[in-house]
């Protein structure tokens, strides 16, 4: 194992495997790991197994090979090691709330025993930030860990204007290692005093709203150079369009439906235990008795300590309708929980059913009304709704499931027996004639037929307005709008009464949200359909990063910028809906870093909701400025190389060597003034070195084994000598410019 090689979360993971500490920056994760590889190399070959995190910490680190060529490698790996740093720094600030004051929990019964939540905290603690957030208990009723955003792909650098925004004021905090924490809280340093990182005042409010956390996401991944390549879409076999099965054009992202589509389970089920997903049938129908089964086979396991349950509303529904089965007209299902659904109201009905349980799902549109009726394990349920043909009209009603942390499986028709027995007259849906069925839309064939519209604005400015009603005009195409709100939707639970959440459980609802949307846009690139993006989108390095991600599709910018009078209202009117504002310190920042996109190789076309182009540059300059005057200085990225080495880059490169040259050396004035404090005064050295001779003894004057890295060093020596032999151009070109050099001749 190259320890050096290894990631921040990598790092993490090992340590805890291990039972030792993972928290701190990357260099201090490293030694700590290994010296513990040290410990189990020395017990492997004394034959003496079990020590424990002690024994691995007393072990002393052994040189970690470099990686890298030249010093272009050398540099990326430094540059490397800075974003992981802050990385880490990032999730350290997230995991340092004691658990007491981490855990939320919901009003509703029944709260989670002392035992539970500390050890559901104490396992949770250490882990990255997007799965720590969904491990424990649900945000729903139960009770969860509120850790920090977070991501699988670390933070880069930041670029241009964008300085500011690339950290999150209010939750930057530096953890310091080491017993000078009091007096160096402002310039927190590793162990060779470079700069780590910077304190940023938290905010004191508990919650924080939608906008702040989907300002997070977005700062986290201002500094990406470029985004992660999309993966390889498996091409589309020629299937038979005759078949009624699972359709994946219109099924939610986040559902994952099995090979032969006829079922299917939640995609995020282990980090987000709260989120609904489903999907609806390839074909509907109009008339005749038509039914389908719907069968729980597996409830999904959860983290310890999660207190969400797993659950399966199953119905019909028709086309245009939102993929939550119950909430919306025209949408009708039975709830695990003994509940039957329509247009969001919840009544009893039936019995409850789950894992195992077959629920029959009938449809008999030759009576007076359309009666919807349903079966537990062949016992029938009864009629649970009647729908007047005339609301009805000509829309055929689809097979449809929701799923909530479980599995389901479903039949048509196709199975050669059906799990139960249906009642007379009625039949399989995939035994109705083609003819006679009502098909949902086709995909399209390519993916460049597809269009990603990207909203681009300042919270409050009415991007979500614009995005729903453009999505509502333009039927045909089918936009899917990926925004925070959406997400939320599919997150809350609703039933007979809705819980009420406490403010810590609803802010965690809306970060894991923000969370959920950053891993939705990534999926959405390699789907074919057509998608609206309903964030900030503020910075240029966030909108060049989304974008590239649909390299394959139609790119799209709309920007809405409404004038002052109207943006206040509108904030005012957010804040009475939703009950959150936007914190002053997010707002500033995002006004800072807000400029209007140019077209480019990345925006086939950019067009602007409400104020033009020549009305909107104005108003954002404005804010700009104010902005800008406003927030504190930001603090740059200090350079983490060695400034002594350089300095000596330098001095070589003027013909002066190591050490001086011909020209300078030890004892010139300016040179001892540099170091040791008195011009030319070789007792400042002197000084000097008696100031750290007992730290540099008690370190090195240890017993040196030899036997213990024996075979380490052996191994490195071979590597040199390989290379040394069998690079020979690249050995005389290094050397030969290396003694070239004035000091040397």
């Amino acid at each position: 194992m190259e320890v050096k090689r290894l990631k921040v979360t990598e790092l993490r993971s090992e340590l805890q495997r291990r039972g030792l500490d993972s928290r701190g920056l990357k260099m201090d994760l490293a030694q700590r790991l290994q010296e513990a590889l040290d410990a189990e190399m020395l017990e492997d070959e004394a034959g003496v197994g079990g020590a424990g995190p002690g024994g691995a910490c007393k072990a002393e680190p052994r040189p970690v090979a470099a990686s890298g060529g030249g010093p272009g490698g050398d540099e990326e790996e430094e540059d490397d090691d800075e974003e992981e740093d802050e990385e880490a720094l990032l999730e350290d600030e997230d995991e340092e709330p004691p658990p007491a004051q981490a855990l939320g929990q919901a009003a509703q019964p029944p709260p989670e025993p002392p035992e539970t939540s500390a050890m559901e905290a104490e396992s949770e603690a250490s882990d990255t930030p997007a799965e720590a957030t969904a491990g424990s208990g649900g945000v729903n009723g139960g009770e969860e860990h509120d850790n920090g955003k977070g991501e699988e792909d670390g933070p880069e650098e930041r670029s241009g204007d964008e300085t500011p925004g690339s950290e999150a004021p209010g939750d930057k905090a530096v953890e310091e290692q080491g017993d000078d924490q009091d007096s160096e809280k402002s310039k927190p340093a590793g162990s060779d005093g470079e700069r780590r990182g910077v304190k940023r005042q938290r905010d004191e409010k508990d919650e924080h709203g939608r906008a702040y956390y989907e300002f997070r996401e977005e700062a986290y991944h201002s500094r990406s150079k470029s985004p992660p390549p999309p993966e390889e879409e498996a091409k589309d076999e020629e299937e038979d369009q005759t078949l009624v099965n699972l359709d994946t054009y219109t099924s939610d992202l986040h559902f994952q439906i099995s090979k032969d589509r006829y079922g299917g389970q939640p995609l995020f089920s282990e980090k987000f235990p709260t989120l609904w997903s489903g999907a609806r049938s390839t074909y509907g129908v109009t008339k005749g008795k038509v039914c389908f089964e719907a069968k729980v086979t597996q409830n999904l396991p959860m983290k310890e300590g999660c207190t969400e349950v797993s659950l399966l509303r199953v119905g019909w529904s028709v086309d245009f309708s939102c993929s939550q089965l119950g909430e919306d007209e025209f949408s009708y299902g039975f709830d695990g929980r003994g509940l039957k659904a329509e247009n969001g109201q919840f009544e009893e009905f039936g019995q409850t059913f789950g894992e195992n349980d077959v629920i029959g799902c009938f449809a008999n549109f030759e009576t007076e009304e359309v009666e919807l009726s349903f079966s537990k394990n062949g016992e029938d349920l009864g009629v649970a709704f009647r729908i007047s043909k005339e609301s009805l009209a000509d829309r055929a009603l689809l097979p449809h499931v929701l799923c909530k942390n479980c599995v389901v499986e479903l039949n048509f028709g196709q199975k050669e027996e059906p799990f139960f027995p249906p009642p007379e007259e009625f039949v399989f849906i995939h035994a109705v004639p083609v003819e006679e069925r009502v098909r949902t839309a086709v995909p399209p064939k390519t993916i460049e037929e597809c269009e990603v519209i990207l909203m681009v604005g300042l919270p409050g400015s009415g991007k979500t307005q614009w995005a729903l009603k453009y999505a509502k005009d333009n039927p045909e195409r089918r936009y899917n709008v990926l925004g925070a709100e959406t997400v939320l939707t599919q997150m809350r639970m609703k039933g007979l009464e809705e819980p009420e959440m406490d403010p810590k459980s609803r802010d965690l609802l809306v970060q894991q949200a923000s969370q959920c949307l950053s891993k939705l846009v990534q999926i959405a690139s390699r789907s074919k359909r057509n998608f609206i993006l309903d964030q900030c989108n503020v910075y240029n390095s966030g909108q060049r990063r989304k974008l590239l991600l649909f390299k394959t599709f139609s790119r799209k910018v709309v920007v809405v910028v409404p004038n002052e009078e109207d943006w206040k209202r509108r904030l005012e009117l957010r804040k009475e809906v939703e009950g959150d504002d936007v914190p002053e310190s997010i707002m500033l920042e995002m006004k800072a870093n807000f400029s209007l996109p140019e077209k480019c190789d990345y925006m086939d076309e950019v067009t602007y909701g409400e104020l033009e182009k020549e009305e909107a540059q104005p108003i954002v300059t404005k804010y700009k400025e104010e902005a800008r005057k406003l927030l504190p200085p930001s603090e740059k990225r200090t350079n983490r190389r060695n400034n002594r080495n350089k300095r000596n880059r330098q001095n070589r490169s003027r013909g002066q060597g190591y050490v001086g040259g011909q020209r300078r050396g030890y004892d010139n004035r300016a040179y001892g003034q540099q170091y040791w404090g008195q011009s030319g005064n070789r007792g400042g050295y002197r000084n000097f070195y008696d100031r750290y001779r007992g730290d540099y003894e008690r370190f090195y004057s240890r017993d040196y084994e030899y036997n213990r890295y024996r075979d380490y060093y052996r191994q490195y020596n071979r590597d040199w000598q390989n290379y040394y032999y069998h690079h020979q151009q690249d050995r005389d070109r290094y050397y030969r410019n290396y003694y070239g050099y004035q000091g040397y001749r």
